[in-house]
C-alpha cells in the first residue's frame, strides 16, 4: 500500500486492491478503461469527456464494493451510463468487466461474490439500457417508415391525379395500346382529333388509323420500338384517318412502356393535329415557288424543273427556252396605273398558258415584265419562227380594262439545246443574252442565241461584273484628249476620258467603259471619281502655270442624275481654280423630253460660270429648240453622222448635204459645231469646208496621260 492510502474498512476482507482510495490510481484506471473502449466502440464524445465519465463510474463502483447494500443500484447505473455514452460495441461489455475485475479485486479471495454480483448488476443495467435504446430506435424507425409511406402514398395519389387531369384536359390526343395495338385507354382530345368515340376504338387497333400511304412505315416503326431497336422513341409527321374517312396530318410521338422484366407492355401514342399547319406550309411553299400575281411558277421553280428535266430526259431530247420581255410596259403603268398594268400582266400569263397548253411546256414569270417558257420539242411542235410570231400575235389582241383596249408585244430570246449539250445555268444565261439582243433590235423582235458570240458575251458580262472592283483597286486612269480649232490647230480644251487597264483583257477606252458601267451599276461612282480626279489634276496644272480648260462628256444616266449639280459644286470647292475652267458636255438624251430637272441643272451650272455643250447631236427640231432655250454654246455631232460623212463617196450625196445644212442652223442658234473622230487631213478638210470649228481625233493628238500633259502644253498656246 502506498503512503497516504487509507486502511480498508473494518471487517472488510482483504479482497480489493488497496490502491482504490488513491485518486491518481483511479484516474489511471479511468484512462485505461477509456483506451480499451476506444478499440471496441465509436463513442461520439471528446476523449477528456469520456475519461471523466469513466472516472465517475470507477468511483461509483468502488463505493458500491465498500457498501454492499448499493451494489445493485450502482451496477445498473454504471451499465446505463455506458449505454448512454454509446460504449455499446460488440466487445465493449467484456472489456469493461475484465478491466474492473483486474483493477479492483485481488485474485484468490473468497469474497469475490461481491465483485461478481457487481458485475452481474452492471451487465444487467447495460443490457437493459441497450434494449431500451434499441426499442427507441426501432420505434423511431417505424415512425419514419410510416411517415415516408404516407408521404409516398400522398405523392403517388397526387401524381396520379395530375396525370389523370393532364390526360383528360390536354389538347394533345393520347392513346395507350397493348403491344398488339389494341386500345386500352384514350383521352378526350384523341377522340376529338380523329372523331372517334372510345367505344368505337375498343374493337380497333392503332394500325386501323394509319393512312394507306404511311401504314407500312408506321407498322415497322412500332415493331422496332417493341423489339428495342436503336430508336427509343418515334417522332414523325404522318397521316391518320378520321372517323369520316378524311385524312389528318398529325405529329406522332410514340414510346413503349416496359414491365419490371424489361418486356414491352404498352405503347403510348400522342397525336397533335397539324393539318392546318401542314396546309399553311404547303401554301407557303407554293407561294415561294410561284408568282403571287399570276400564279405561274417563278424563276426558282422554273430552274428546278429545268434541272430535273435535264437529269431525267433521254439524251436525244431537244429543249427550247423562250425568254420574253414585254415592250414599253412602263407606258401602261405610267399612263393607266399599276392596277391596269397588273391586269395586263395576268392576261399575258393566261394567254401564254393557253398557247402552250397542248405542248410539253412550263410557263413561268421571272418577275416584272419578263416571262419564260421551257418547251420539250416534239414532232408536232411548231418551229421557232412560227412560235415567236404566234406569241406576239396573241399578245397583240387588246386586253380590255376599264374601257381601254390595251395591246402588248414582247422581245423574245430563244435558246435551243440537245440534252447532251445542255446545262441549266448556261441555258438561262444564253436565253437572257438572246433577249437583250432582240430588245436592242427594237420592239417585237426575237433573236436566237448565237453560240459563236458566246465568248464575247461572257467576256463583256464578266467585265461589267468586275468593274466595281476594278474602280476600287485603282485600275482606272483619266486620260486627256486635245480638242483644237480646225483652221488654226490651237488648243481649245482637254477632254477627260476614262481608260481601264484590265489585268486579263487589255486596255478599254472611254466609250467602252461607259457602256459597261451602264450594265454594272457604277455609272455615277465612275463619274464622280473621274470628275474629282480630273479637277484635282487641273488644279495642279494651273498651280504650275498651265492655264488650260477641262471638258467632261457625260453618259445619259450621268447627265440626268438629280444630284449632278450638288456633286460638281462639292468637287469645284476643293480648290481655288475658277469654275469657268470647267466645261460639261451633256448628252441630248438627258435633257430632252420631260426631264426638266436635268435642264435646271444645266441652267444652274451656267450660273456658276460652267460652260455647257451637248453631244450626240442629230439636228432634229427638238434638239434645235433646246439650243435656243438652254445656255448652250457648242454641240458635238453624233458619231454615226460623222462616220456617214467620212464614208461618203461624194459630198453631193443627199445625206451629206443634209449634214451640211445643219451647220448654219446650229450657228443660228448661237452655238458652234464640234466633231470627233477626225483622223486624217482629208477628213479635216471636209469639216473645215463645212465651217465646223472644233475637232478631235488622231490627226490632232491621241489621249495623254496626266504626267504627259505639261510637256504637251509647253508646245501649244491654249485658247
Amino acid at each position: 500500500m502506498r503512503e497516504g492510502t487509507p486502511d480498508a474498512p473494518q471487517g472488510m476482507p482483504d479482497v480489493l486492491i488497496p490502491q482504490r482510495y488513491d485518486a491518481d490510481w483511479r484516474v489511471a484506471v479511468a484512462r485505461r478503461w477509456a483506451a480499451r473502449l476506444s478499440t471496441a466502440a465509436d463513442i461520439p464524445l471528446a476523449r477528456e469527456v469520456v475519461e471523466q465519465t469513466l472516472l465517475e463510474l470507477v468511483d461509483r463502483a468502488i463505493g458500491a464494493l465498500d457498501d454492499p447494500s448499493t451494489v445493485d443500484e450502482a451496477g445498473r447505473a454504471v451499465g446505463s451510463r455506458l449505454a448512454e455514452i454509446h460504449a455499446t460495441g460488440e466487445d465493449s461489455l467484456p472489456l469493461s468487466l475484465n478491466l474492473l475485475r483486474d483493477e479492483l479485486v485481488r485474485p484468490g479471495n473468497d469474497e469475490v461474490r461481491r465483485i461478481l454480483a457487481l458485475v452481474t448488476a452492471i451487465a444487467a443495467g447495460y443490457a437493459a439500457a441497450d434494449r431500451e435504446n434499441t426499442f427507441v430506435q426501432q420505434e423511431t424507425l417505424k415512425k419514419d417508415l410510416l411517415r415516408s409511406k404516407l408521404k409516398a402514398d400522398r405523392e403517388l395519389a397526387a401524381s396520379e391525379a395530375r396525370f389523370c387531369e393532364v390526360f383528360a384536359t390536354t389538347q394533345i390526343g393520347i392513346a395507350i395500346c397493348d403491344i398488339e395495338g389494341k386500345f386500352a385507354q384514350v383521352n378526350p382530345a384523341f377522340e376529338v382529333t380523329l372523331g372517334y368515340q372510345a367505344q368505337d376504338l375498343a374493337s380497333m387497333t392503332i394500325h386501323d388509323l394509319f393512312h394507306s400511304d404511311d401504314a407500312e412505315y408506321l407498322a415497322a416503326a412500332y415493331r422496332e420500338l417493341a423489339d428495342g431497336g436503336s430508336s427509343k422513341r418515334l417522332g414523325d409527321r404522318k397521316r391518320l384517318l378520321r372517323a369520316n374517312g378524311e385524312e389528318a396530318w398529325a405529329y406522332l410521338a410514340v414510346s413503349v412502356l416496359r414491365g419490371s422484366d424489361g418486356a414491352p407492355r404498352h405503347f403510348v401514342t400522342t397525336v397533335e393535329d397539324i393539318t392546318e399547319l401542314h396546309l399553311l406550309q404547303d401554301r407557303l411553299q407554293y407561294q415561294a415557288l410561284h408568282d403571287a400575281l399570276t400564279g405561274l411558277p417563278n424563276r426558282q421553280f422554273f430552274r428546278t424543273r429545268l434541272e430535273a428535266m435535264l437529269a431525267s430526259l433521254p439524251g436525244h431530247a431537244q429543249l427550247s427556252l423562250y425568254h420574253l420581255g414585254l415592250d414599253g410596259f412602263e407606258l401602261i403603268n405610267d399612263g393607266l396605273g399599276y392596277e391596269v398594268g397588273d391586269q395586263v400582266i395576268k392576261a399575258v400569263a393566261r394567254r401564254l398558258e393557253q398557247l402552250f397548253e397542248d405542248e410539253e411546256a412550263i410557263v413561268a414569270r421571272f418577275g416584272g415584265t419578263e416571262f419564260a417558257i421551257l418547251l420539250l420539242e416534239q414532232e408536232k411542235t411548231p418551229p421557232v419562227t412560227t412560235l415567236t410570231q404566234q406569241i406576239n400575235e396573241l399578245l397583240a389582241e387588246p386586253v380590255h380594262v376599264d374601257g381601254h383596249g390595251i395591246a402588248a408585244s414582247a422581245g423574245i430570246g430563244v435558246v435551243q439545246r440537245a440534252l447532251t449539250d445542255a446545262d441549266a445555268s448556261n441555258m438561262l444565261w444564253a436565253a437572257d443574252v438572246a433577249l437583250r439582243r432582240a430588245e436592242a433590235a427594237g420592239k417585237r423582235q426575237w433573236a436566237l442565241f448565237d453560240p459563236d458570240k458566246a465568248p464575247e458575251e461572257r467576256i463583256e458580262s464578266k467585265l461589267a461584273a468586275v468593274m466595281p472592283g476594278g474602280l476600287e483597286m485603282g485600275e482606272f486612269d483619266v486620260v486627256y484628249r486635245p480638242l483644237v480649232y480646225m483652221d488654226t490647230g490651237e488648243l481649245v480644251v482637254l477632254e477627260a476620258e476614262l481608260r481601264w487597264e484590265t489585268s486579263e483583257y487589255g486596255t478599254l477606252e472611254h466609250d467602252e467603259c461607259l457602256r459597261l458601267a451602264e450594265r454594272s451599276g457604277v455609272t455615277l461612282s465612275l463619274r464622280d471619281w473621274m470628275l474629282e480626279t480630273a479637277w484635282q489634276q487641273l488644279c495642279e496644272w494651273h498651280a504650275d502655270g498651265h492655264r488650260v480648260q477641262l471638258k467632261l462628256a457625260l453618259s445619259p444616266n450621268q447627265g440626268q442624275d438629280p444630284d449632278l449639280a450638288a456633286v460638281i459644286h462639292q468637287v469645284l470647292d476643293a480648290c481655288e481654280v475658277d469654275a469657268t475652267w470647267l466645261r460639261l458636255c451633256m448628252p441630248l438624251a438627258a435633257v430632252r423630253g420631260d426631264n426638266e430637272e436635268a435642264r435646271d441643272n444645266v441652267r444652274y451650272l451656267n450660273s456658276r460660270g460652267i460652260k455647257t455643250s451637248l453631244h450626240s447631236f442629230h439636228g432634229s427640231p427638238d434638239e434645235l429648240r433646246l439650243l435656243r432655250e438652254l445656255p448652250i454654246d457648242a454641240v458635238r455631232l453624233a458619231d454615226e453622222l460623222v462616220d456617214l460623212v467620212h464614208a461618203a463617196d461624194s459630198a453631193n450625196l443627199p445625206e451629206v448635204q443634209a449634214i451640211h445644212g445643219l451647220v448654219p442652223l446650229v450657228h443660228a442658234c448661237g452655238a458652234r459645231l464640234w466633231v470627233r473622230g477626225v483622223d486624217t487631213e482629208e477628213q479635216a478638210r471636209i469639216w473645215r469646208g463645212m465651217n465646223c470649228e472644233v475637232g478631235a481625233g488622231a490627226l490632232f493628238g491621241d489621249p495623254l496621260l496626266s504626267f504627259d500633259v505639261p510637256d504637251f502644253l509647253h508646245g501649244v498656246q491654249p485658247h
